[in-house]
């Protein structure tokens, strides 16, 4: 009954205890009334006639079953709440799932809006960090001449001058290094990782230092690291967003409960629930303040910017509803005070 809400687990024990009771006490009232038939019988018996007797027995097996049917309909009861329970979980997970298949989809919007220049950046960033791991998994099974090929090929295909002469310095530095070092620095890069709460490549790496080295006790101990330091991680934005509730750092709030998202389980989420949403309707009544004092000052512009704000991220609430309205307004007052300003 673990999973049972802790007043239906109650309720539940009691029933037992009363069916209990019931049933033991219905027993013992029919073994009397099954003696004093069998009495009678052997011409002992008291007042009561057989019928009487047999009437009264019926009675009280006709009890012990109704107490029976109303146990089980007492556990259908509670199991139809526990089922209820395990369909809200499920339903919070899909919720979280959705959530970030929205945060993906936002993130691939955000790179189809980047300039060519800038999306070359950050491909140019992946494709080194992914050559890193490669040039690393040759060194640390120490596959020189496959290290140096692939330097050679990074060079005349890419042209990453810089990068290449870190990787041959990187090659060369493998070639002198015991086994031992090659080991360490190993787990350094990991840790390097971690340390910039890169979690996925941090496992990645781990998990093929692993295939190369399954006996190493220093490369068996890395992903108890990774879990420790994601564990850290995760206390450490906790207690954070716990500081900056108490101070009423609405902002800060909002940031780390953006953060929160990537670690929390859905158990975790529905604990914080109420939390979250007392931080979200504070942004929500500070931005309507500041909407209320934009127009109060006739300032359109920053208004429009601050209403649109609250209905993209408050669609829903009243004030949102409210800001639609006057959207359009704004919009033209914005409109006719821009040349006056200028």
């Amino acid at each position: 009954m673990s999973d049972t809400p802790s007043t239906g687990r109650w309720l539940f024990i009691l029933a037992m205890v009363a069916l209990t009771i019931t049933l033991v006490t219905l027993a013992l009232a029919f073994v009397m009334q099954g003696v004093a038939l069998v009495l009678l019988a052997v011409g002992k018996g008291g007042t009561d006639s057989a019928m009487v007797l047999v009437v009264r027995m019926l009675a009280l097996a006709g009890g012990g079953a109704v107490a029976m049917l109303l146990y089980g309909l007492l556990d259908n009861l509670l199991q139809g709440g526990r089922e209820r329970q395990t369909l809200t979980d499920r339903l919070n997970r899909i919720e979280s799932l959705l959530q970030a298949m929205h945060e993906s989809n936002r993130r691939a919007v955000d790179l189809s809006q980047m300039s060519d220049s800038a999306k070359s950046l950050l491909f140019r960033q992946r494709e080194i960090e992914a050559m890193n791991e490669l040039l690393h998994d040759y060194l640390i099974n120490q596959q020189y001449d496959l290290a140096e090929g692939l330097a050679d090929d990074i060079e005349k295909r890419f042209g990453y001058v810089e990068q290449v002469k870190r990787m041959r310095a990187d090659i060369a530095a493998a070639r002198s290094s015991t086994s031992d070092q090659k080991i360490d620095g190993a787990v350094e890069r990991v840790r390097k990782y971690l340390g910039d709460h890169e979690w996925f490549i941090a496992g990645r790496m781990a998990h093929r230092l692993a295939q190369s080295l399954p006996d190493n006790t220093k490369i068996q101990a890395l992903p108890e690291m990774i879990r420790e330091a994601q564990a850290k991680h995760k206390r450490e934005l906790l207690k954070t967003y716990g500081e900056a509730v108490k101070t009423g750092n609405v902002d800060r709030s909002i940031e780390m409960l953006h953060e929160l998202d990537k670690y929390l389980s859905p158990q975790e989420a529905a604990a914080m629930e109420e939390s979250a949403r007392g931080v979200f309707r504070a942004k929500l009544h500070n931005l309507g303040v500041q909407f209320a004092i934009r127009v109060t000052e006739e300032q359109w512009a920053e208004a429009l910017t601050i209403g649109q704000q609250i209905v993209d991220e408050y669609p829903n609430s009243r004030m949102a509803q409210e800001v639609r309205m006057k959207l359009e307004t704004l919009q033209s007052l914005a409109a006719n005070k821009a040349p006056a300003q200028a």
